[in-house]
């Protein structure tokens, strides 16, 4: 298993140190007690496939794309094909006819939408990771939510790691998380429900969903968080809007959008005030 599989399975909080979730870095020691749960994987194959694909912007460093719903970002055990990571595997051989493999700096879940930066070469791809980890990237989403907020904006900060009893979930907890950070603000009021814009200051696993369920409003068309999201859409209705960073090879700051979703519009419009 590649070392990079580990960190993530360490970070998303599948492996427990003495029944707390550990940093990747964590150093073992004699009579440690670590438990898991970690299935073998068989090695994907990576696969060039002619899937359509939006982009936003190119240059030789790297892409911005306007992922669609229901498409996965790296292929899987359950998702072999099909996936940005095929897509843009197919698309890089076409414009440079050579074998460069995709550089994903970030992730996407695959109901959302939206924007998402692929780095075309490894040093490109360390230099926008190290932004993601230090925070310095800007990032924007819009959302329909469940429940009319009452205030103009707020705050939703703690630990993010597995729930307790559901390991599908991420949750809240006391202790053993990662931090994470989101503030939000109310676009508009519809009738049962509020369009709202959300910046993430850290990217954890589910993270926007998770916390707009902590804070009362679920997104809308959630099925792992939400409330009544089978009745109202195929899908979590948010979406990557904005992003922002340094161009790694200029340092100058660059912004791009991806037009809200027809799905999202169509709510917001058939559920106004």
């Amino acid at each position: 298993m590649p070392r990079s599989k580990i960190k993530r399975l360490i970070e998303e909080g599948h492996v427990r140190v003495e029944q707390r979730v550990p940093k990747s870095s964590f150093k073992v020691r004699r009579d440690v007690e670590i438990e898991g749960e970690i299935a073998p994987e068989e090695p994907v194959l990576l696969v060039a496939e002619d899937i359509p694909i939006t982009i936003l912007y190119e240059d030789e460093y790297l892409l911005v794309i306007d992922k669609p719903k229901d498409m996965v970002v790296h292929p899987s055990l359950g998702h072999r094909r099909g996936t940005l990571v095929n897509a843009i595997l197919n698309y890089l051989r076409e414009v440079s006819h050579g074998d460069e493999r995709p550089g994903i700096v970030h992730r996407l879940d695959r109901g959302t939408t939206g924007v998402i930066i692929v780095a075309k070469d490894g040093k490109t791809q360390e230099a926008l990771s190290r932004q993601f980890h230090e925070r310095a990237v800007e990032k924007t989403y819009r959302a329909v939510v469940e429940g009319v907020m009452e205030g103009n904006e707020g705050v939703v900060e703690g630990e993010i790691g597995r729930h307790p009893r559901d390991r599908k979930r991420m949750d809240l907890v006391a202790r053993g998380g990662r931090y994470s950070f989101s503030r939000f603000r109310v676009l508009e009021r519809l009738k049962g429900f509020t369009y709202v814009e959300i910046y993430p200051k850290t990217g954890r696993t589910h993270q926007i969903r998770v916390h707009m369920s902590h804070a009362g409003h679920p997104v809308v068309g959630d099925e792992l968080y939400g409330k009544r999201a089978k009745k109202l859409t195929d899908r979590p209705l948010l979406h990557a809007y904005r992003i922002a960073f340094d161009h790694p090879a200029s340092g100058a700051r660059v912004s791009f959008e991806a037009a809200v979703t027809a799905d999202i519009e169509t709510f917001v419009r058939e559920h106004a005030v």
